[in-house]
């Protein structure tokens, strides 16, 4: 096979948001970077794709997140000031909504939702009361359960966080540990959810002219050494600790390289290198969600767009449901866009394998939806990782199990959120490479 040779210090592999950032940071760094993503385009996940409306008017949808949670000091206003990116607020929000035991309750985010949840005695609606009271805790194989039933109490982690914690990270919160929220420590530990987000700042939701990810194509675009449609197929420890990858009709050679491929891939990858750490990966469980986006007839009362979140395993395998606003420059002016996302861990009913079927059950929570104009499936398998009690004890072993110069980043190893993947790697990236 012809092979054209390549030198660059560090070669990352992979051009989601977790590469991008990565290459980001280690070039501001003075390292020199090349970036290889297998697709034809940058950002993973974190895309904005054409949807034009059913007269061709322009459209757009969000493959992964609607917006951004940002904190004024964080690390993800630092990198979108750093970038020239002007996130705007969201403004009001519309209806939010938890359906619960077959009807539709208001959303528990409000101080009223809360006190008018559904299947709480009023000593538990006073026990939630009291969560600036209680201490902290340094447990590392805490559960999201057993960290809300200790900060709010036994009901609000029966009654409320399933659907909460199942309609944003798509699985039970007994199967998940805090490593899938790493805000929730430092909260915790700065007087717990009420007084910790004042004293650190709350998060705001913002968006970007253009999407989100117009954040993974400012990355590349600065970046300039991105690789789009270059796939990588082996991994080579050369004399000197210096390393090899190669792609099909391409090899390059670098100093370090840094894996940030979905865990499945990389285990792949890793394993002629690392035969632990392939293993450790192999035991990192991923979800799969199956996303439909629709148009509808705008709905009086829902301008603002709208939320649902449904308590599992009450939607069958529906998690939730989304809405633009109506101002909101990626819907089509005139209809009512609407994200519907299904899976996870939850299995779903036959049923809702096609549109009619979700939009049945869609319509048992949201009478008021009107038949769609335009349908789009997007399936998303691997979107999540899993990250379970324990996690963190797991992802430790398995940095230790890296060869010298190479090394893996991701969403799995800080977090699924876009807030905790910019924290974490622009720690990682501040600490020497060996």
């Amino acid at each position: 096979m012809d092979t054209t040779a390549h030198r660059a210090r560090v070669i990352v592999l992979g051009g989601g948001i977790s590469g991008l950032l990565a290459a980001w940071h280690l070039q501001r760094r003075g390292r020199e970077v090349e970036v290889w993503e297998a697709a034809s385009a940058v950002g993973g996940w974190a895309q904005t794709l054409a949807w034009p409306g059913p007269q061709g008017e322009p459209g757009w949808l969000e493959r992964g997140p609607q917006g951004l949670r940002v904190a004024r000091e964080g690390a993800l206003a630092r990198l979108l000031l750093e970038l020239d990116l002007e996130p705007y607020p969201t403004g009001p929000k519309g209806p939010r909504w938890l359906g619960k035991d077959g009807r539709r309750h208001p959303g528990p985010a409000t101080f009223g939702g809360l006190l008018r949840a559904p299947g709480l005695s009023l000593g538990e609606k006073l026990r939630m009361l009291a969560e600036p009271l209680i201490p902290a805790r340094t447990d590392p194989d805490e559960t999201l359960h057993a960290f809300f039933a200790r900060r709010l109490g036994a009901g609000f982690a029966r009654e409320l966080l399933p659907a909460l914690v199942g309609g944003v990270l798509a699985a039970p919160p007994e199967r998940l540990g805090l490593d899938a929220f790493p805000r929730l420590r430092q909260l915790d530990a700065h007087g717990g959810l009420l007084l910790g987000g004042l004293r650190l700042g709350a998060e705001r939701t913002r968006l970007l002219p253009g999407g989100t990810g117009t954040l993974a194509r400012s990355l590349a675009e600065r970046l300039g050494c991105v690789r789009t449609g270059t796939p990588v197929q082996t991994l080579e420890v050369l004399p000197g600790g210096r390393w090899r990858v190669r792609g099909e009709g391409l090899a390059s050679e670098a100093d370090a390289v840094v894996v940030a491929l979905p865990s499945r891939q990389a285990a792949s990858l890793l394993a002629p290198v690392s035969q632990e750490a392939a293993r450790l990966l192999e035991g990192i469980p991923s979800l799969d969600l199956r996303v439909w986006h629709s148009r509808h007839a705008p709905v009086p009362g829902w301008e603002r767009g709208f939320g649902l979140l449904v308590h599992p395993p009450e939607g069958r395998g529906l998690l939730g449901a989304v809405a633009f606003a109506e101002d909101d420059p990626r819907g089509v002016p005139g209809l009512l866009q609407v994200r519907t996302y299904l899976g996870g861990t939850y299995p779903v009913a036959p049923e809702l394998d096609g549109w009619p079927g979700v939009f049945g059950e869609l319509r048992r929570w949201l009478p008021e939806l009107p038949e769609a104009i335009q349908v789009r499936e997007e399936a998303c398998p691997g979107a999540f990782p899993l990250l379970e009690p324990g996690h963190g004890g797991r992802v430790a072993r398995l940095v230790q199990a890296l060869p010298p110069g190479l090394h893996w980043v991701g969403a799995a190893r800080f977090g699924p959120g876009l807030p905790e993947l910019t924290e974490g790697l622009e720690a990682w990236a501040g600490a020497p490479l060996p």
